[in-house]
């Protein structure tokens, strides 16, 4: 029976020697054991962990906030809310179109804004036509309660910043929302 429980515990840790103690840091452990020859030994539980791409794309995302705006912007030195979105996109593999209205047509519709996910894209109409596609954003996070989302986005007045959706622009703007990440 201790055999078999051996076994078991094998299966279930992965073995790491290397030539100089190191920590290896997780949310749920942090695990260094000495050999008795000084070489470190760590035992790490085998886990396979989904890569969030869109909870690492918001965090690129918050590294611009304040960037200023400008039309036609793709750039680091300056964005359009269409090209925020290229650029972020662009980092993870995805190429978007540079418009908001093609961007709108992409991906999979989230038709209620409770199954909004970080990175998500939104669309709101512009200033002159509410319900024409004019503007982009990028979710940050939803409340699956009530459907209230923040997102990141290039405003024409303050450059990158995140807004809220109940916000009165924006709440008699919003169009649709769109899935491009898997």
């Amino acid at each position: 029976m201790k055999r078999l429980a051996t076994i078991m515990l094998l299966f279930s840790l992965a073995y790491v020697t290397v030539a100089q103690s190191i920590t290896v840091q997780h949310r749920c452990w942090d695990i260094v054991t000495e050999m008795d020859d000084g070489m470190p030994e760590v035992l790490v539980p085998m886990m396979t962990t989904a890569v969030d791409s869109g909870a690492m794309l918001v965090a690129l995302s918050m590294k611009y906030i304040g960037t200023p705006y400008r039309y036609g912007g793709r750039t680091p030195k300056a964005f359009d809310c269409a090209g925020f979105a290229c650029y972020l996109y662009k980092q993870f593999g995805y190429s978007l179109p540079g418009w908001s209205g093609a961007q709108a047509r992409l991906g999979i519709e989230v038709s209620d804004t409770r199954n909004l996910r970080a990175g998500d894209l939104v669309f709101f109409g512009g200033r002159g036509a509410k319900k024409v596609v004019g503007h982009t954003g990028i979710v940050v996070d939803a409340d699956e309660h009530t459907g209230v989302f923040r997102f990141i986005h290039a405003s024409t007045g303050a450059g990158v910043i995140v807004s809220k959706s109940t916000e009165d622009y924006y709440k008699k703007r919003y169009i649709t929302a769109r899935r491009i990440l898997h």
